[in-house]
């Protein structure tokens, strides 16, 4: 606690600091025995040797705020972090995400460990070996699972590709600037180049028009688009809560948003709307001052953007009614999920005047303390004294200053892909394409063109062409496209990128009598019918979701035919809520209005079986004349008592439902 001293005639300020303070020192854990001994990542056991071993890593939360107050009053334990990271790298194959007891949970996104080691790096800190950082960090990011081997390829994430894809992209963005901090301080200019270059992967989920970043679908913007809704989408937020996290490229940030004056205001916008988000229910999203999220923390740097615009007193304004507001001296004092430390060092911090908003340059945001006196005592004997007059001793770990940031060249800033723009993923007939590039840079890529090519059976290894009207298919077709830069001076090109779009294997209609949730809707009203069939990974949006209710609809085939087999897919995920329906009935028609019932099909699968699963409810039946075909599913009800959500309602998720 005698770390930092603070003044104050005011005994719950005084309370609620020291509160924050040893929260921040609850975790990471030591996690070996007294002679050293720990299990590692491969379940071995092995000595720690020059450090200690720690467990119980949540980098996603505590790599904004509590690693750079370590790296302030613990310089040591963040060494012996960071040796933690290098063991667990060596013996598990890559560097923990949110560790517990040498496992990784995998449980939230993006490789944070690199912030941690960066920050660490550019602030001189010792203890650990560099080189192997660097290795371990590349390593990380090189790899091709969740999301990265998309990112890698196209620049950014897609819901094709993955879950969480805009937060996932923007993360990586930032961990990849990292990585290219360490590299600058190593001096490996191609990796530099190549790691900062991955770094404004963000500007291609940011959609000039609207000013949100925004998930992308089949090579353009995912529609309906609303900023406020929590979805599969982002991770435990919003776009609102998103689309502000450009941490390394603050500067690149205001010039998309059009400038400070306009950065401001969508600053302002983002403090004075509805407190209120929309679409799934997200219990993380706590503390909000309009759609600015403190209980969670994909938004505990947003006040501190003011500061980048000239207008110091708002940010100062934001702090202290955060301060003042959300941390109280009772026993429901925080205002959101402590996350290992990460809430109350927000405080700790802000509370002293100085923020990381960017963790791995080594800067502090700066505001005026909240406390009359502040004092530092830092591992080396010295001592910082912080007042609302400013700052006076040992200053050298706050005011920071990058002397190799011109030791590597200056490199152009990546272009950013097209936007491959349909109505729809699947057609009828015939479908028009529009392909886009990105406005607000377009003063940066003058002599820009497109390129596309079409892919389809007839045309398998076309060559690209510029694009200069719409585009008219009408056979399932793959297109790639382009930016190209073609100045003398400064020729570059953009990732390609790809969208597929599949003519329907049929001409049938569908009407839904029930109503899907509208976070799972598999593409509208006919994407049961548009033969594109969901994976196991449903969180990408290819299934529709219904909730609490039974599944109805009525395939129209346009005219009286002969059937012969119906198959409807369902999904299951029991720890989602997702579960089989109890029974499905299908019936057929030749008017629409009386219905013969040909079978009914009872599940099998065991709602206790967690495995992510796809079953076929299946029927063959002798040939019969049929101009409708009604599908019925009955949902499995009230969650039993032995699961979580146990008093919910379950959801029935169907995909594609094929007659034949």
């Amino acid at each position: 606690m005698s770390k930092i001293e603070v003044t104050s005639s005011d005994k719950d300020k005084l309370a609620i600091f020291y509160t924050a303070l040893y929260h921040t020192m609850m975790q990471p854990n030591i996690a070996q025995d007294l002679d050293g001994k720990y299990r590692g990542r491969d379940n071995k056991i092995y000595t720690a040797e020059g450090f200690d071993y720690y467990s119980v890593f949540s980098l996603w939360d505590t790599f904004r705020a509590a690693h750079p107050l370590y790296t302030l009053i613990d310089k040591k334990r963040t060494a012996d972090f960071i040796n933690t990271f290098l063991k667990q790298y060596e013996q598990g194959g890559r560097l923990p995400v949110w560790e517990l007891a040498s496992n990784e949970t995998d449980c939230m996104i993006g490789y944070h460990s690199v912030s941690v080691m960066a920050d660490a790096m550019a602030k001189g800190i010792t203890g650990f070996d560099y080189e192997k950082a660097f290795e371990a960090s590349k390593h990380s990011a090189m790899l091709d699972h969740l999301g990265l081997e998309a990112y890698k390829k196209n620049g950014f994430i897609s819901i094709d590709d993955e879950h969480e894809s805009v937060s996932k992209t923007v993360e990586y963005a930032y961990d990849d600037w990292c990585i290219a901090q360490m590299a600058m301080i190593l001096d490996k200019k191609e990796d530099y180049d190549y790691f900062m270059k991955r770094s404004q992967n963000w500007k291609n989920i940011f959609d000039w028009e609207t000013k949100f970043m925004r998930p992308k679908k089949n090579g353009g913007w995912d529609k309906p688009f609303d900023p406020r809704e929590v979805n599969n989408n982002f991770t435990e937020g919003n776009s609102w809560q998103y689309s502000f996290f450009v941490p390394h490229d603050i500067e690149g940030m205001i010039e998309a948003y059009g400038g400070n004056e306009k950065f401001e205001a969508k600053l302002d916008e983002m403090f004075n709307s509805e407190s209120k988000t929309t679409g799934r229910e997200q219990v993380d999203v706590t503390g909000l001052i309009g759609q600015y999220a403190h209980g969670n923390e994909p938004s505990h740097h947003m006040a501190y953007l003011y500061n980048y615009v000239g207008k110091p007193e708002k940010t100062q304004a934001k702090v202290n009614y955060i301060l003042n507001e959300f941390y109280k001296n009772s026993p429901d004092g925080l205002i959101g999920n402590e996350d290992c430390g990460q809430m109350s060092a927000w405080y700790v911090l802000s509370a002293m005047g100085i923020y990381a908003v960017t963790p791995g340059s080594g800067e502090w945001a700066k505001t005026t303390p909240y406390f009359d006196n502040v004092k530092i005592h830092f591992e080396n004997g010295e001592n910082l004294n912080i007042s609302k007059k400013g700052m006076k001793g040992y200053l050298k770990e706050v005011l920071f200053k990058n002397e190799l940031k011109d030791k590597m060249d200056f490199i152009v800033a990546p272009i950013s892909v097209p936007v491959i723009n349909a109505d729809s993923k699947s057609f009828k007939d015939k479908l028009s394409i529009n392909i886009d590039f990105n406005k607000f840079a377009s003063k940066l890529y003058k002599g820009k063109a497109v390129k596309f090519r079409i892919i389809d059976e007839d045309n398998k290894n076309p060559e690209f062409k510029t694009f200069e009207n719409d585009i008219v298919i009408k056979e399932t077709s793959k297109i790639e496209a382009f930016v190209v830069r073609s100045l003398m001076e400064n020729s570059a090109t953009s990732d390609t990128i790809s969208a597929t779009f599949i003519k329907k294997p049929n001409n049938y209609s569908l009407k839904i009598n029930s109503k899907y949730n509208p976070q799972y809707h598999a593409g509208g009203d006919e994407g049961l019918i548009d033969g594109i069939f969901g994976s196991e990974n449903w969180r990408k949006g290819d299934w529709q979701g219904y909730q609490g209710q039974d599944f109805e609809a009525v395939i129209d085939l346009n005219e009286t035919k002969t059937v012969k087999s119906i198959v409807a897919r369902f999904l299951q995920d029991s720890r989602a809520w997702i579960l089989m329906p109890t029974k499905v009935e299908y019936y057929t028609s030749e008017d629409n209005s009386n219905f013969k019932l040909i079978k009914t099909i009872e599940n099998k699968l065991d709602a206790k079986n967690t495995e992510v699963q796809i079953v076929d409810f299946e029927i063959v039946f002798p040939e019969t004349k049929a101009k409708f075909i009604k599908v019925k599913a009955y949902n499995f009800g009230k969650l039993p008592e032995w699961h979580q959500g146990a008093g919910g309602e379950a959801f029935i998720f169907i995909d594609e439902i094929t007659v034949n």
